[in-house]
């Protein structure tokens, strides 16, 4: 794929997830929803709020040139199944939230968080086969969801 569609493409969907999940977010433009997290029980290893804003705006741009990267190689059995693998971590980001502000439901939001895990490892095991450099951008969304399911879990379990 051609540089600009490419970068286009990868864009279009990082951000779609983005917009999708903070459509529920606990935000100030949901106050009903950020009570019912404020109201959580949460491990006292719960980061605050700016660091969760913080490291989705990386990991989504990190996300962005791993989906880039990938749609810039050569269509190859590695390559669409490394794309598949990117595409259900793009469902993952935006169906998190979803799951837990939207339908509130933590031990669902578990499951997501869990399946991200592996789909975020699957990344940067299938792009490291066709790119490098996606591989090295999408290692750390695979710590971060390690480190979201064990805070979940305690989310979860405390409530």
């Amino acid at each position: 794929m051609q540089k600009t569609p490419a970068l286009l493409s990868s864009g279009v969907a990082v951000l779609s997830a983005a917009i999708a999940g903070g459509r529920f977010g606990p935000t100030p433009a949901h106050p009903a929803t950020a009570a019912w997290y404020a109201r959580l029980r949460k491990p006292g290893f719960t980061p605050p709020g700016p660091v969760f804003g913080a490291a989705w705006t990386v990991l989504d741009a990190l996300l962005w040139y791993a989906g880039f990267r990938l749609m810039r190689q050569r269509a190859t059995p590695a390559r669409n199944i490394a794309m598949g693998v990117w595409g259900l971590n793009i469902l993952g980001v935006g169906g998190f939230s979803y799951v837990l502000f939207g339908r509130k439901r933590t031990g669902e939001a578990l499951g997501v968080t869990a399946a991200m895990v592996a789909t975020s490892a699957g990344l940067v095991a299938t792009a490291a086969q066709v790119d490098k450099r996606a591989a090295l951008a999408s290692a750390p969304l695979s710590l971060w969801v390690i480190f979201a399911c064990v805070l979940q879990e305690e989310v979860w379990r405390q409530n």
